[in-house]
């Protein structure tokens, strides 16, 4: 696959900017409680995993953005499955009454 010149630098800043979030959500992620890890950590995949998609549609290399893809899907679906799922967090109880 041919990526022009201008889309590749677009793509490598893209990247650059979804590792610079992905290190700024390490520090929640290793400092959340045991009840609440999961959210953190799949902020920080999702991430890190999407610069490392960014990298590979720079590089015009789409058998590793369909390996890529297939890592970055199941973490999409569990954070939008962990957000549509009645009841809020785990470990987080329900103060009503």
């Amino acid at each position: 696959m041919d990526v022009p010149t201008v889309f590749r630098w677009i793509l490598s800043a893209f990247a650059a900017i979804q590792l610079f979030y992905a290190l700024r959500a390490l520090r929640p992620a290793l400092r959340a409680e045991p009840g609440r890890r999961v959210d953190p950590w799949l902020t920080v995949a999702d991430h890190a995993v999407g610069a490392a998609v960014s990298v590979a549609l720079a590089a015009g290399n789409l058998t590793a953005v369909l390996y890529v893809s297939a890592v970055l899907g199941p973490i999409l679906t569990c954070q939008l499955v962990r957000h549509l799922r009645p009841g809020g967090s785990p470990g987080v109880e329900s103060r009503t009454g």
